[in-house]
């Protein structure tokens, strides 16, 4: 007889038990690095986190299969830097600097954004 399931439903955790390994991958410059999650951001929702490039700013895509074994991705370059910092454009993105009053992001809510095609 199998236990109980030993992580909560649509966490990193889950992911983690389920596929192993995550790669982060940006398809603006066409680069991946491997996820490393510090511990507090396994039992994070992955479905409400989103992330960046440290390397050009865009949306960085949160992905369970390497990149280099799907077809087409092969010409994308693995980001080796141990601690990359993140990009200004990203970090004034964070911190709300380039928003502007009355934007609709500001009032979809967090769960409803992936449905506009905002993260």
């Amino acid at each position: 007889m199998v236990g109980p399931w030993p992580a909560a439903p649509y966490t990193f955790r889950a992911l983690r038990k389920t596929f192993g390994s995550m790669w982060l991958r940006c398809d603006s410059c066409r680069r991946f690095a491997p996820l490393r999650l510090p511990p507090g951001y396994l039992d994070r929702d992955y479905r409400t986190v989103s992330f960046s490039c440290s390397v050009c700013g865009g949306v960085a895509e949160h992905t369970v299969t390497h990149p280099h074994t799907e077809t087409g991705m092969d010409d994308y370059r693995e980001d080796v830097r141990e601690q990359p910092e993140r990009h200004p454009k990203a970090h004034a993105r964070i911190l709300g600097a380039d928003r502007q009053p009355g934007r609709a992001s500001e009032f979809v809510p967090p769960a409803d954004r992936h449905k506009f095609g905002r993260r």
